[in-house]
């Protein structure tokens, strides 16, 4: 990434392992921020490193902010998007460098995380919450939470304000059951 000059940040299940329960995947999922020429710069660079993927197709996903799987060997892939959303934005400024795989990566911040998983709801999603919320090392701001869950809703026009109450309310059975 770096070399490509393209800002960066890890979401998913990697990043959310950082933040919660350790969990094994071979997929790393990145939002990066890039006009069409950096963009050109890091899909080059990571044909190079061997990433199997069709360059022009993942390019025209990419330039229309839909997310695009870079498979590379032996099972392992790469999800990558473009920033377009004001979680995105927030998430970069607020990215954490932290050690994974013996290389320095930017991971989203807990809150972010959160939502973007929030708004996912897949199963497995709610259990990557989960291990975030019982880390008790960490001091989630439910305000910025609350203020990205509606700022996304509206930006992705969905309707997810309920999963943020029903997490709220499983946060504090959860704090109150630890207590």
């Amino acid at each position: 990434m770096s070399r490509a000059k393209v800002d960066y940040f890890l979401i998913g299940k990697v990043a959310s392992s950082c933040w919660g329960m350790p969990a094994a995947t071979a997929n790393i999922d990145i939002v990066i921020v890039a006009k069409e020429k950096e963009m050109d710069e890091l899909l080059q660079e990571l044909k190079k490193e061997g990433f199997d993927f069709n360059y022009d197709k993942v390019k025209s996903k990419l330039l229309d902010k839909l997310p695009a799987k870079l498979n590379y060997k032996e099972g392992y892939s790469i999800d990558l998007r473009v920033a377009s959303y004001t979680i995105d934005l927030e998430a970069l400024k607020r990215a954490v460098k932290l050690k994974i795989f013996n290389k320095e990566w930017k991971i989203a911040p807990p809150e972010e995380i959160i939502i973007y998983k929030l708004a996912s709801a897949k199963p497995s999603d709610w259990e990557d919450i989960k291990g975030i919320l019982k880390n008790e090392a960490l001091d989630l701001d439910w305000v910025r939470m609350e203020y990205l869950t509606k700022t996304l809703a509206r930006e992705y026009k969905a309707d997810f304000i309920e999963r943020f109450e029903e997490l709220k309310d499983f946060y504090e059975k959860l704090k109150s059951h630890y207590s």
